[in-house]
């Protein structure tokens, strides 16, 4: 009892272990673009879906929670505006771009929220 305690105490204290902020630091996740066929469409929490925009689809994170996504360098700033089925990040084609993930496939990338 008194270890579980002391570990929830030290989550609240510390956060999670992958909650660093800043470029080059955060959870590897791999991430995918979104197809252009979603543009114009209603998102889960509530946006139109920007093909060209800055935005990004993660399972579990809170609408609006912004993301540090960070590839090869570059680093950007998004914010989760739908959710995916996946175990990984949905960026949209304007956020991959200017981070340098291939617009027809996978990259891994990091993230920091």
């Amino acid at each position: 009892m008194i270890k579980r305690i002391l570990f929830i105490i030290a989550m609240f204290v510390q956060g999670p272990a992958f909650a660093h902020h800043g470029t080059g630091h955060g959870r590897p996740v791999t991430a995918t673009v979104y197809h252009d066929w979603y543009h114009g469409r209603t998102t889960y929490c509530g946006d139109t879906y920007q093909h060209w925009g800055l935005s990004a689809a993660h399972p579990w994170l809170e609408c609006g929670t912004k993301v540090r996504v960070s590839h090869k360098g570059r680093s950007l700033v998004v914010p989760v505006t739908d959710r995916c089925d996946c175990n990984s990040l949905d960026l949209s084609a304007g956020a991959a771009y200017k981070l340098g993930v291939p617009l027809d496939g996978i990259a891994t990338v990091r993230i920091a929220y």
